[in-house]
């Protein structure tokens, strides 16, 4: 156990405006605190654990579908490497640049002794590089004050011609119960990177909606996910 003066010194290392969450929770206890962080730093690390499986059968599912919608309207064999068809190439055009990018900038770093070295940018690469955010701005909009306009009638447009096929197991004719699930899971993956306090989060409620997300891809994908799950066990373990 950490002594008085090791327990304040790591938690002004970790600084006051972190810590005052905790602390509140624990009546101003300091080891408590500690003990509640880092009970926090497990339950981020297993909520990310979802997020992220559930982040990459997304991405592969929707690829899967802008590939062959991109290849049936003569846009070629990449949708990243290449200008797609319209609309794909309004909606992603900055990202795909972005991405292109880091993703050259990822392969000239590579050591000579790398496997891939000197290897030439594949459409691969360049997916690994697309952020979260971007599978999200390719579904329609149904926030309030979208509004009617071009891009969102782009998006439809895609999510009618495309996206649809990359959810087989979900009802959504508008695609709005699928933008939805994903909204929530992006904020939810940006608070748990941000490393911000889940104690008045409840993880496993919001979590459903990974799982969702993943059943409407593939049931036995989702299965196979909830059984490395890691955040019910956590969860029990939470400091009193």
């Amino acid at each position: 156990m950490a002594s008085s003066s090791s327990t304040t010194k790591i938690i002004s290392a970790l600084h006051l405006s972190r810590m005052q969450p905790y602390l509140e929770a624990t009546a101003q206890n300091q080891v408590k605190a500690l003990q509640l962080y880092r009970w926090n730093l497990e339950l981020t690390a297993a909520t990310q654990a979802v997020l992220g499986v559930m982040e990459v059968v997304l991405r592969n599912a929707m690829d899967r579908e802008l590939q062959l919608w991109n290849s049936s309207n003569e846009g070629g064999t990449s949708w990243l490497l290449e200008s797609p068809a319209s609309p794909l190439r309004s909606l992603t055009a900055g990202k795909r640049g972005s991405a292109l990018s880091r993703a050259q900038k990822e392969s000239g770093a590579r050591h000579a002794s790398h496997p891939r070295f000197a290897a030439q940018v594949t459409h691969d690469d360049v997916l690994a590089q697309m952020m979260f955010g971007v599978w999200k701005d390719l579904l329609p909009n149904h926030a309030l004050n979208a509004g009617n306009n071009q891009t969102n009638d782009n998006r439809q447009r895609m999510w009618e011609e495309c996206l649809i096929k990359a959810f087989p197991h979900v009802v959504d004719p508008d695609g709005s119960t699928t933008y939805w699930r994903v909204v929530k899971m992006h904020k939810l993956r940006n608070r748990v990177s941000h490393m911000e306090p889940l104690l008045k989060l409840d993880v496993a409620e919001q979590l459903k909606d990974a799982f969702r997300i993943i059943r409407s891809i593939d049931h036995d994908v989702a299965n196979w996910v909830s059984g490395t799950n890691k955040v019910p066990e956590v969860l029990r373990k939470r400091p009193v």
